[in-house]
């Protein structure tokens, strides 16, 4: 990825620091780790029982314009972050009016 938006430093006792380049989902915030310096988005998923690294085709959201996790592209159906608290934000106002919550 070209620009990415945030970098994560992994340290864990008696294993080598990790230290990659990350992106955040438009849909979900789970963070994402990219490939350096490629020009299309190209995610690194870890294997988790040989703790090697795979790279995979990542996934961008052409409705919102951002990318996103390869879970959320599968879904199919463009649900920003935003979007998703400002639904439960009125959720949560609704609730009060109604004498529901306190």
């Amino acid at each position: 990825m070209r620009s990415p938006t945030g970098y994560a430093t992994i340290v864990e006792p008696d294993r080598p620091t990790i230290e990659r380049d990350t992106t955040t989902c438009g849909h979900c915030q789970r963070v994402i780790f990219v490939k350096p310096g490629t020009a299309c988005t190209v995610y690194l998923i870890v294997d988790r029982p040989t703790l090697t690294w795979r790279e995979a085709m990542g996934a961008f959201c052409r409705v919102c314009m951002r990318p996103v996790c390869l879970p959320c592209h599968d879904h199919g159906r463009c649900t920003p972050w935003e979007k998703m608290l400002e639904a439960s934000e009125a959720r949560e106002r609704f609730l009060q009016q109604a004498g529901i919550r306190g």
